[in-house]
């Protein structure tokens, strides 16, 4: 659906946090909240290099699959 609710503060958010030095990604809380919002979402990951994740074309692999409930999720790729 798509609508001007958020101009009257109904929507959500999901920040993501990538940490170069530790290769890790953290998908934060979620804020915020709407009727009919999804209560999971499906990340499919995939860390960029030069043959991978670059482009038009889809990723044929994914580095990582994280199911996120709203709440804070840290994935490591060491």
């Amino acid at each position: 659906m798509n609508n001007y609710d958020y101009e009257k503060g109904i929507y959500s958010t999901i920040t993501f946090t990538w940490d170069d030095a530790k290769k890790e990604l953290t998908i934060n809380n979620r804020k915020g909240s709407f009727p009919g919002m999804l209560a999971e979402h499906k990340f499919n990951i995939v860390c960029v290099e030069n043959d991978k994740g670059i482009g038009i074309n889809s990723a044929e692999k994914f580095d990582k699959e994280v199911i996120y409930k709203g709440k804070k999720i840290i994935i490591n790729f060491i």
